[in-house]
């Protein structure tokens, strides 16, 4: 999603550099104007059904960026996820046919 985007941007600027940063920027471009990558917009909708599921289900303790994520998945019918965030072990709970990649929790 668009809000991947945003918080990669920031965690680049913040421990590496502004360049980098921009660098990640350029390339995620790249892939979309080559059709290898499609960014999913975020929307009221979208975050609407977030905070829903953060009241559903308090006892996963995920974050916003995190339920939002999660919504994305289920709508569209994702089945799999690349991740080093251990949060997004929830998911197969919501839906046993999604995989968490790599799975290394």
């Amino acid at each position: 999603t668009n809000y991947v985007i945003f918080e990669t941007h920031q965690w680049l600027r913040n421990h590496f550099d502004y360049a980098d940063a921009q660098l990640f920027l350029g390339t995620i471009d790249k892939a979309v104007q080559q059709q290898v990558l499609t960014i999913i917009p975020g929307g009221s909708e979208l975050e609407l059904e977030s905070r829903r599921l953060l009241t559903e289900y308090p006892d996963y303790r995920f974050s916003l960026n995190e339920a939002l994520t999660a919504v994305v998945l289920l709508h569209y019918g994702m089945k799999r996820i690349f991740t080093f965030n251990p949060s997004y072990a929830f998911l197969s709970r919501l839906d046993r046919s999604i995989k968490v990649i790599p799975s290394i929790y």
